[in-house]
């Protein structure tokens, strides 16, 4: 199973220390990014779509070695020090050393932090440390809130490095487009199937969005994008637990981008632990 090819891939990751050197440049004190966007997540209201774009922007990070490797969301923030979550498959397309791009075009040294918490989930966490810049982080809001039929929206950064047709400096600028969708929510699964998905929907997202913001109306991140419709590999057809989803809703999940929640009680421990 592709769970296991994952889990073997980052046994290497694993048992990094949490030792970070952001490349930035000095400033005399601490910048704060998009404050005007702060205001925006801090409302249960619903967004407009520039509003929802406009934030996507500023919690949606590019994760890479000498090339794009995926996308990733600006979880927390304590003291200089961010945590970043994307998608473990997103780890093991290279090796470390890892770097973050932030928002506004600055690099940093990341590295990966144990979590066993995520083990059985397509799930993975960077950190790096912004000594000079405030970043936004991303407002986390339970599962539970979610119907199928909700509008849920992805933004990520696209890589297209399999098309070798293009030269470097064309696949440089192809790989810094930031792609926005919109889509609705097609299934919400009582118990996850293998690596954790559990919210399948419309959304078109492509390769490289995967480690981005799943968003409600509202701004809030209900999940980490992780699959898009009719992968090239087999989608999971089996639950955590070993059960088979009936027929019909495999084809639902064949047909859906899929994503894993963000359970808040780990995060919370995970807090608790390095307190």
């Amino acid at each position: 199973m592709i769970w296991q090819w994952l889990k073997n891939g980052l046994g290497y990751t694993v048992c990094l220390l949490i030792c970070l050197a952001g490349i930035s440049f000095a400033l005399p004190k601490q910048q704060r990014i998009s404050s005007d966007v702060t205001k925006l997540s801090q409302t249960s209201t619903p967004l407009s779509p520039e509003q929802l774009q406009k934030l996507a922007k500023t919690i949606t990070v590019k994760i890479s070695t000498k090339e794009l490797l995926g996308s990733g969301t600006l979880l927390q923030k304590k003291g200089q020090v961010y945590t970043v979550i994307t998608n473990a498959h997103v780890l093991i397309t290279a090796k470390p050393p890892y770097q973050i791009q932030t928002p506004d075009g600055r690099v940093f040294n990341a590295s990966v932090l144990q979590m066993a918490e995520f083990e059985k989930e397509d799930l993975a966490v960077l950190q790096f440390r912004s000594p000079d810049v405030v970043y936004q982080v991303a407002k986390i809001k339970d599962v539970s809130s979610l119907q199928v039929g909700d509008k849920v929206f992805v933004g990520g950064f696209i890589s297209n490095l399999t098309n070798q047709n293009l030269s470097y400096q064309a696949a440089k600028i192809f790989n810094n487009q930031f792609l926005f969708t919109s889509g609705k929510v097609t299934f919400l699964l009582d118990k996850a199937l293998e690596q954790g998905y559990q919210i399948g929907y419309t959304n078109d997202v492509r390769k490289g969005m995967s480690g981005a913001p799943l968003l409600n109306v509202s701004g809030e991140v209900v999940g980490i994008n992780s699959l898009h419709k009719d992968p090239l590999w087999d989608t999971p057809e089996v639950y955590q637990d070993g059960s088979q989803p009936d027929k019909s809703l495999q084809e639902l999940i064949t047909q859906s981008s899929m994503a894993v929640p963000i359970k808040k009680e780990l995060l919370q421990n995970h807090r608790e632990k390095k307190s």
